[in-house]
């Protein structure tokens, strides 16, 4: 069974996972939302306004959460080579952070990190953590 702060790690790492992309979808929500209320005139010029701040701060959150999954995907795969344990991950796993933080801007770029990032908490999930 795994430690608590084994769990919390975990979930972190999940978190910052999945908010990019997440963040991908709204700024480009707030996009669709921001073009459509400028053709509707002066009357919408706080939703206009609105629109542009929410996808700008969207966008931005995506790349703030990919650098710090990076940072985290290092640090985490650092600490556990340094644990007696039945896995030990290279920290090269944090240049899937980078192409990560790529998709925040060329969505084509999520097809390789997806894949690699999902297989790291995969198997950070079913590693045994007892001492040895």
């Amino acid at each position: 069974m795994p430690s608590t702060r084994d769990t919390w790690v975990w979930y972190g790492l999940a978190a910052l996972f999945v908010l990019p992309p997440g963040c991908m979808a709204l700024s480009r929500l707030s996009m669709d939302l921001f073009i459509s209320s400028g053709s509707a005139g002066e009357a919408s010029l706080g939703t206009f306004l609105g629109a542009f701040a929410l996808t700008v701060l969207a966008s931005w959150a995506s790349v703030l959460f990919s650098l710090l999954l990076t940072v985290g995907l290092f640090l985490d795969s650092r600490q556990l080579r340094r644990t007696d344990g039945d896995w030990s991950p290279t920290p090269l796993y944090a240049l899937a952070g980078i192409v990560h933080g790529v998709g925040s801007t060329l969505l084509a770029a999520f097809a390789v990190s997806v894949p690699v990032v999902g297989y790291y908490l995969y198997r950070r999930r079913t590693r045994d953590t007892t001492a040895r």
